[in-house]
């Protein structure tokens, strides 16, 4: 697949203005600025997942006092730069535009005072921090969509909760248990030391990824997460599915 050549720090600018004179009035009121930063802006734990824009509070109507909702959107050029150079698939148009509608939906719910967007992108951020590794409340997942007794999807990822008493935890250690999962079968190999409240992860059994599904965010951010280095011979053309985490919530029976 032919990489889609990365447009110069001028052209993205030019062409983010262009976006964003293309968008209803009505819906830029308020906007003070879009400003569109050379540099890459990492999330501060997790170097790989960058920041391609966010929205921020005018500090002018902070120091004012004034009541109507007044915000500056800035654009990170070299996260698109770098996203671009790690992911053929990776399309700088279509996400520069996906982004700057994103800041500016952002806007829009400050206005209104609501907090969809943000609580979406706070799940998202989530589930960086779980696949890096750090911490979370127990029990995050369960803020994302419910899509059967016991299991959650955030983003393509998948939460299964298996709730187990501990003398069948003992038993199904060392074992491949049989489950189905959104109507499908699963098997799932349960290690010799695997530990209560332990979370299994099985790659690429998750939900499928949709082709143009790079973008994750992070409160009034929106944020993309490098893509994973594949192997020469995998379909470059082909989106990466979600992966499959299988919490063993090891305790006594719960009565009905």
């Amino acid at each position: 697949m032919a990489r889609p050549s990365l447009p110069t720090y001028e052209a993205f600018a030019a062409r983010a203005r262009e976006i964003t004179t293309s968008i209803p009035a009505r819906f830029l009121e308020g906007i003070e600025d879009v400003v569109v930063h050379r540099e890459r802006l990492a999330h501060p734990l997790i170097d790989d997942v960058v920041t391609l824009g966010e929205c921020e509070p005018s500090a002018l109507v902070a120091i004012t006092g004034g009541d109507t909702v007044h915000s500056i959107v800035h654009l990170y050029y070299g996260s698109f730069a770098d996203l671009a150079a790690q992911d053929p698939r990776f399309d700088v148009d279509g996400e520069l535009e996906e982004t700057i509608r994103h800041e500016i939906q952002h806007h829009l719910e400050d206005r209104a005072g609501i907090r969809a967007l943000i609580d979406e992108d706070d799940l998202a951020d989530a589930l960086h921090r779980f696949q890096a590794g750090l911490e979370n409340p127990t029990g995050w997942w369960r803020r994302g969509a419910r899509l059967e007794r016991g299991v959650w999807s955030v983003e393509n990822d998948l939460f299964l909760e298996l709730r187990l008493r501990p003398p069948e935890f003992e038993a199904r250690r060392g074992t491949t248990i049989e489950l189905t999962v959104l109507d499908e079968p699963f098997e799932a190999e349960i290690p010799e030391d695997a530990e209560p409240g332990e979370i299994l992860t099985y790659e690429g059994a998750g939900l499928p990824s949709d082709e143009d599904d790079h973008g994750h965010r992070h409160g009034s951010k929106r944020e993309a997460k490098r893509a994973a280095p594949s192997d020469e011979d995998d379909d470059e053309d082909a989106p990466p599915a979600g992966d499959l985490h299988l919490v063993l919530d090891v305790g006594p029976a719960k009565r009905a």
